[in-house]
């Protein structure tokens, strides 16, 4: 497998790089994310890359970060979900917000990305959102949670969160319980009395 290509790009067009280097000019389908991410033609840069072999077609797809590729491979596992759509998906929306919908459940958010049906949504929460809330922590919620939060608060509520866990909670379902409420004045005994009210309806 290639894992990344750097080096000259050569053009940047609509979900499409062409990168030279050693003499060969490589052909990189990529979501409008990286495209605006990269610099100008005549930069150097270096793309993270995954190929699909299909048939006899064999495509390159390029990404800016390790975290879009991965996230990339994720959506391709999901029934329905071929590179084609996993690039308007993830050309629609950042990752970190891509991941939020699918946690939160947000069929709003993902109906509103061209090739997405309600089924498809729908299928895409089902299959990702367990996986993806296990592997965010609370700082990755961004303005989701208070956002006037201090950095010990924020290790508290990760302890409040991996306590209520501990309880058989999902993680998902717990930090929907967080999400828009004042935890300025809240200390871990405190979110997680909160908590344990709230799932326990």
């Amino acid at each position: 497998m290639i894992d990344f290509i750097e080096g000259e790009i050569v053009a940047k067009e609509a979900q499409k790089l062409v990168l030279r280097t050693g003499g060969v000019g490589f052909g990189l389908k990529v979501s409008a994310q990286t495209l605006s991410s990269l610099p100008h033609p005549g930069n150097s840069a270096l793309v993270y890359t995954n190929m699909q072999i299909k048939d006899e077609d064999i495509s390159l797809y390029g990404f800016s970060t390790r975290e879009e590729r991965a996230f990339f491979e994720l959506l391709i596992q999901v029934s329905g979900v071929g590179p084609k759509l996993a690039l308007a998906i993830l050309s629609a929306y950042p990752v970190p917000a891509l991941k939020k919908a699918l946690v939160m459940g947000d069929l709003a958010i993902l109906g509103t990305i061209s090739g997405i049906g309600k089924k498809t949504a729908q299928r895409m929460v089902l299959e990702l959102k367990d996986k993806l809330s296990r592997e965010m922590l609370p700082e990755d919620w961004g303005d989701s949670l208070e956002p006037g939060l201090r950095s010990d608060e924020t290790s508290e509520l990760s302890q409040a969160i991996e306590a209520l866990e501990a309880l058989g909670y999902g993680r998902g379902e717990i930090v929907r319980v967080f999400t828009g409420t004042d935890l300025s004045q809240m200390k871990i005994d405190d979110m997680i009395r909160l908590g344990l009210r709230q799932l326990a309806r």
